[in-house]
């Protein structure tokens, strides 16, 4: 698995898109940085670099002022992207090795109350299930 880490400035730009959780516009995203020194050129170059990692698509266009622009939604999710970092960072194992070791440092190092425990062992069985052929695959 390709290691997909992002920048600083991705990750801002991805922070914003997973707050909205709907389509925002360039200006829309740069109004949401808490940073506002952004210039404007360079949130387009990382618009591009996120669709080029396959983090970012363009939803759209949308009134922008007097003209039209692109409207960006996230490809992935936060947690998605965090289980990316956390499988790529043992490039070594397959997938189905690190993960109970992955999983079980996450349970021990910030222990979990019984309502999550109780959420992570309902998409355990609902994944058993879609392994089984019992459920269409979730993805």
């Amino acid at each position: 698995m390709k290691r997909k880490m992002l920048s600083d400035n991705e990750l801002a730009v991805m922070s914003v898109l997973w707050d909205a959780g709907e389509p925002l516009s360039r200006p829309e995203i740069l109004e949401k940085l808490s940073d506002n020194d952004w210039n404007p050129n360079s949130i387009h170059m990382v618009l591009n670099n996120l669709i080029k990692k396959e983090m970012v698509f363009i939803d759209g266009i949308v009134p922008c002022g007097q003209n039209y622009g692109r409207a960006y939604s996230a490809l992935r999710s936060r947690e998605e992207y965090a289980a990316e970092l956390a499988l790529s960072a043992m490039p070594d194992m397959p997938p189905e090795e690190c993960l109970p070791g992955i999983i079980g440092a996450l349970v021990k190092n910030a222990p979990p109350d019984a309502k999550t425990l109780d959420l992570l062992e309902g998409l355990l069985a609902q994944r058993r299930k879609e392994l089984s052929g019992l459920l269409p695959q979730q993805g």
